[in-house]
């Protein structure tokens, strides 16, 4: 990938039509539209498994919603409904349409029929979606090793086997001497992208991206499961693959000290197709010059080479460490010295050109610690200090090889360390915030992309979307929540069809599918009628810098993409790279991993067994009333709250409810009354819980304050009632006709603190912002039913207001005690962890200018 190739614009154009002058890409009609899909009812062209969420995108016209019907392979209708108007989708311009059909779950074949739009492809609901995916993507990079022959035995279809590219890389020259007369060995490696040029800093970004993946899932691609000529050495195949690309890195450097060389390639651009390896790598080729990042790249990746290496090779692994350490040092010695479009070099290579230093440094800082931690290296602590005090300290964001900070952050979440375990609960912190924040902007558009739609699409947008599916991964794998697997295959519906371009951009998957990129090699192959190989990600639509003649300009940011067998001149937009088939690996090992989760059903439904007995059940007293609440019982879809005026019953059931707490109030103040509960499904009823009692009485406790207009909303962050944090999470809704300024406005949130010592509040996110909200925590002046302390939450100025018939947006908190010891959210008077989503809840009180107008006090 190359951010910067306008003034390589002319030169590159001329290689193509060279081609067409020897009579290869011309052969195809450049001018044909992509095979695309022809209904406008899109889905994920391969399925969907049985527990996914099912969401189809129809284009139409219409204002009122449509009817839709899924239909099995034998006509039998599945399921049907209506659809959900969307309206325009920003990122397309498309006015569209949404059909959900997650509750079907049982396995088959099936299409989508829209009255009056026709049927969308076949399609499978199905327990495995992607099983090859995975090799077939990681077969990407031995297709591209450089420095060796690539032999048909290793590959899917022979006939792209071929002599070495450029095994004179084992000694390349450096532009305009900058080595001193040294020449620097770089032979093995993997070609970048469509070109052959290698690249420190994307290399760097690759192979993390890949030994993350090893690092966190260690089973993950083991020895002898790839067809890579290393298979057998006892050495798991996926850090053979990364050792082979990565051999270059050691020699970037020169050995009489300084920088290492930002980037090798060609003095000009290769031709396009390459159909003679021999005078490919007759063309002149030089190492270019030095840079700070280039240098921070070799520490990073070789340290990280080096720590998943050691258990199976310590001498190679002692090598690469001793290497790592000194890139780090003379990044460090040596003055900073940026890479950009005007740096003096040849043109036969893309720039990398970065402004930033300090993000690769702390990415540097992270590999380096960890693998010092784990070598018990005596510069342990100054690797740890570099870390935690660098300004990208437990940073969350973005990751490509320009923005490599959230990496060195993800690296700390996936290795053992040292780190203070609230630094790492930050970290996770941060990571839920972020998928959270791709959540939202997914449920913001038409079609399943994670992409902002007002926002321009970048370079290379399809590899944005998977490494998004990276963080989604993470914040599942720290939560469990499903909410965020199923994100991360929703996503995979975008890439898999449902997209405005009408067509899978993973090459051989689906029924349309993207079937030409810009690779010089694979591209001679196709112009011969010989199929790109399965499992290539493309680079996706880009209007943000167009600099190529293929690539439509003036397009919607979804559209800006260019079309069938124009791969030689749509390097913006068809490009293949290896930071693009690294997360593309990552993502569909994950997902293949992860498909149990939601393969939650069958031909049949499974047959429920009677649910588990209730407990944790408590009972108080509120203004004359009782209130009861329980903890949530397994296989429960329902609760009978009985009640008895002796102890031990007989009881006589007095309601049936689905939420975890009831409020009694046809009782006499004085009384004493016995409850249990017991929980239903189909299958039957459980036993009774432990019986509690209570005895209303006029006793001070609040009163439920005249109607406002106003209600909080609640939500169980957390379900652990024996932790030592606790997380509730609110909603502000107002049903009033006039917007509500939320600086008016004062939430409170009552619980035992069992112990008596300093608490902190953290807000982990919030729609009104962090900044914009006062959170403390107090003791109350005297301990009632279920509280002794009260989280109150107010708001500044800057927080804005709730609309009319509008909420708040979520406010997730998280808060601890000073010396991290636990709680007992189980009698709290406002922790309910049956509501698991936002319910509205009487025992959270709200405040306007100081007068109650949501909820009881305890």
């Amino acid at each position: 990938m190359r951010n910067n190739r306008t003034s390589k614009l002319a030169k590159r154009s001329a290689s193509v039509a060279l081609a067409c002058l020897i009579g290869v890409s011309c052969l195809l009609p450049a001018t044909v539209l992509a095979d695309t899909d022809p209904s406008p009812v899109r889905v994920n062209q391969v399925g969907y498994l049985p527990g996914a969420d099912k969401i189809a995108t129809i284009v139409s016209p219409a204002s009122s919603p449509l009817k839709w019907e899924l239909r099995s392979d034998s006509g039998t209708i599945a399921a049907e409904g209506l659809t959900r108007v969307f309206g325009i989708d920003r990122a397309s311009g498309d006015h569209v349409h949404q059909a959900d059909f997650s509750s079907v779950t049982v396995k088959g074949r099936y299409k989508l029929r829209v009255t009056g739009m026709g049927d969308s492809v076949s399609f499978d609901i199905t327990g495995s979606l992607y099983p090859d995916l995975p090799a077939e993507a990681m077969e990407y990079f031995y297709f591209h090793r450089m420095g060796v022959d690539i032999e048909g035995r290793y590959l899917s279809n022979p006939a792209f086997a071929h002599k070495s590219l450029h095994p004179g890389d084992e000694s390349v020259g450096c532009f305009n001497n900058w080595c001193q007369g040294e020449r620097l060995n770089v032979r093995y490696s993997w070609a970048d992208a469509g070109d052959f040029g290698i690249y420190p800093v994307n290399q760097a970004i690759s192979a993390w991206t890949l030994l993350n993946l090893y690092e966190r899932y260690p089973h993950v691609f083991p020895d002898g499961s790839l067809l890579i000529p290393e298979s057998g050495n006892g050495i798991p195949d996926l850090i053979d693959e990364v050792a082979f690309g990565s051999t270059f890195m050691k020699g970037v450097m020169p050995a009489s000290g300084g920088l290492a060389s930002h980037k090798i390639h060609n003095d000009s651009w290769s031709a396009f197709p390459v159909v003679s390896i021999d005078q490919e790598n007759a063309m002149s080729r030089q190492a270019q010059p030095p840079s700070t990042n280039a240098t921070y790249a070799v520490a990073r990746n070789l340290a990280h080479l080096a720590r998943v290496l050691e258990p199976f090779n310590r001498e190679e692994a002692s090598r690469l460490w001793t290497t790592a350490k000194e890139a780090w040092r003379r990044a460090a010695a040596n003055p900073t010295v940026l890479y950009s479009s005007q740096t003096s070099d040849t043109e036969g290579g893309g720039d990398y050109a970065d402004k930033s230093t300090s993000d690769d440094r702390y990415a540097a800082a992270a590999e380096l610690y960890l693998t010092a931690y784990q070598l018990k290296d005596g510069d342990l602590a100054a690797y740890r200090s570099a870390v935690t005090s660098s300004p990208h300290y437990r940073e969350i964001g973005h990751v490509d090889w320009a923005a490599v900070a959230a990496a060195g952050t993800l690296s700390l979440l996936s290795g053992a360390s040292d780190l203070p375990q609230q630094d790492i609960e930050a970290m996770e912190a941060g990571v839920r915030r972020y998928a959270d924040g791709i959540l939202a902007d997914l449920r913001q558009e038409g079609y399943p992309s994670p992409l902002p739609g007002g926002e321009k699409y970048p370079w290379g947008s399809n590899s944005f979307v998977v490494n998004k599916m990276i963080m989604l991964a993470f914040a599942y794998d720290a939560t469990l929540n499903l909410d965020y697997l199923k994100g991360m295959y929703r996503i995979m519906d975008y890439l898999m069809g449902n997209n405005a371009m009408r067509l899978s951009y993973i090459t051989g998957y689906g029924e349309y599918y993207e079937t030409d990129l810009h690779d010089r090699w694979a591209w001679g192959k196709y112009t011969n009628g010989i199929p790109f190989p399965r499992g290539w990600l493309s680079g996706g639509p880009n209007n943000e810098l167009i600099n190529d003649p293929a690539t439509p300009a003036g397009k919607p940011a979804a559209k800006s993409y260019a079309a069938k067998n124009t791969a030689p001149d749509a390097w913006g937009s068809k490009e293949n790279t290896i930071n693009w088939n690294a997360p593309l690996v990552w993502v569909a090992q994950y997902l293949q991993d992860h498909k149990g989760d939601l393969d939650n059903a069958g031909g049949e439904e499974p047959v429920p067994e009677v649910p588990g007995v209730p407990s944790g059940v408590t009972a108080g007293s509120a203004d004359g009333a009782v209130l009861l609440s329980w903890k949530p019982a397994a296989g429960a879809v329902a609760y009978k709250v009985k009640r008895a005026l002796v102890s031990g019953g007989p009881y006589a059931e007095i309601a049936a409810v689905t939420s975890t707490g009831y409020k009694d109030q046809e009782v006499v103040k004085g009384t004493t009354y016995y409850y249990v509960i017991t929980a239903v499904n189909a299958a039957g009823e459980s036993g009774s819980s432990e019986q509690v009692t209570a005895k209303p009485a006029d006793d001070g406790g609040g009163t439920p304050p005249p109607e406002s207009g106003l209600a909080v909303e609640y939500r169980a962050g957390d379900t652990n009632a024996g932790d030592n944090q606790f997380k509730p999470q609110f909603r502000i809704v107002n049903k009033g006709t006039a917007p509500v300024a939320l600086s008016g406005l004062t939430i409170r949130y009552y619980f035992t603190a069992d112990g008596d010592v300093p608490q902190t509040f953290n807000c982990d996110w919030a729609a009104a912002d962090c900044a914009n909200l006062v959170g403390t925590i107090s003791k109350l002046p005297e301990s009632r039913q279920g509280a002794d302390h009260m989280l109150e939450i107010s708001f500044k100025s800057q927080a804005g207001s709730i609309p009319a018939g509008g909420t708040s947006g979520e406010i997730q908190t998280r808060n601890h005690k000073s010396n991290w010891t636990s709680y007992n959210e189980a009698d709290d008077y406002s922790y309910d962890p049956g509501k698991s989503s936002f319910a509205e809840w009487d025992r959270v009180t709200l405040y306007r200018d100081g007068t109650l107008v949501w909820g009881i006090e305890p």
